[in-house]
């Protein structure tokens, strides 16, 4: 009969013990037990070394800086999208409420017209006198704005930034009753603004005033653009009885009188360039509004 082996493991004290039973017949040969001692395995601490550790902050500040880098320009497009909104929207804003009050200048219903006309139509506040003065950068002139039978002088006006004799320019509109632009010394509230205007053509086609952008290329032919135009009833351009492209009605009575219609041309450009090319984009605005009650 063949003997059979029991094993048993240690592994606190890595001892293995073998032992081997006699067998039945009495024979002593190949019983007892061995010992066999085995030895903890040496193994290799587990880690990154420096240099992979350096290596992997490598990639990852290559990496974020990309990422930042498309943040950044994504910012700048947004805000640059935004600008050119922002400045289409004014100018447009800007453009219909003239053409509106343009539409109310003149001779308003009977109760904001007192006598007919005459010399002294500037200066009487109950009276609506129509145009006042024109020039290809400024207009200003008289209406009932709203209804209410109160005159009203309004001021157009293209001007340039404080501080500063270029444009980009700001195209302002202001307005004060009658009553109170007869005192000496009056301005009105200005408290529509357009910014950013690029044309301030003085009717000759050359510009009041230069342009200065910090940016490359060149935005002088937009620079000659008359902002205001007067036209006649027949729709040739206006001139005064002295053959100027002007006129005041304060200073000479009656030379604004031929005026039926008007022209606003607006090229203006946003506060920030395109963030790629760095140039400045410019939008030409343009309407014309006609004088009704004439």
């Amino acid at each position: 009969m063949q003997s059979s082996t029991l094993v048993k493991s240690y592994a606190s004290a890595n001892l293995s013990t073998m032992c081997s039973r006699r067998p039945r017949n009495g024979n002593s040969a190949g019983g007892g037990c061995k010992h066999r001692l085995t030895l903890p395995r040496v193994t290799r601490d587990t880690g990154f070394t420096l240099l992979e550790l350096m290596i992997v902050a490598a990639i990852m500040v290559v990496v974020m800086a990309v990422v930042m880098r498309g943040i950044i320009e994504m910012q700048h497009r947004n805000a640059a999208e935004s600008s050119k909104v922002d400045t289409v929207q004014q100018a447009r804003d800007f453009i219909d409420q003239m053409v509106r009050d343009i539409h109310d200048v003149g001779y308003p219903p009977p109760k904001v017209v007192k006598v007919a006309g005459g010399a002294n139509c500037t200066a009487d506040a109950d009276l609506s006198c129509n145009i006042i003065t024109f020039s290809p950068t400024q207009i200003i002139y008289e209406g009932d704005l709203d209804g209410s039978g109160t005159v009203y002088r309004i001021f157009m006006q293209l001007v340039t930034p404080p501080g500063s004799n270029n444009c980009p320019c700001v195209l302002r509109r202001g307005a004060l009753s009658k009553a109170a632009a007869l005192a000496p010394g009056a301005l009105p509230t200005y408290f529509t603004e357009v910014n950013g205007v690029l044309n301030s053509g003085d009717g000759t086609g050359l510009a009041t005033y230069p342009i200065n952008l910090p940016a490359p290329g060149s935005y002088a032919a937009y620079a000659t653009a008359d902002v205001f135009d007067a036209y006649f009833q027949d729709g040739t351009k206006f001139q005064d009885p002295g053959g100027a492209y002007s006129c005041d009605e304060r200073v000479t009575p009656n030379s604004c009188s031929g005026i039926r219609s008007f022209q606003i041309n607006a090229n203006v450009t946003s506060a920030f360039p395109d963030p790629k090319t760095n140039i400045y984009q410019v939008y030409a605005i343009t309407s014309k509004a006609r004088l009704n009650n004439m």
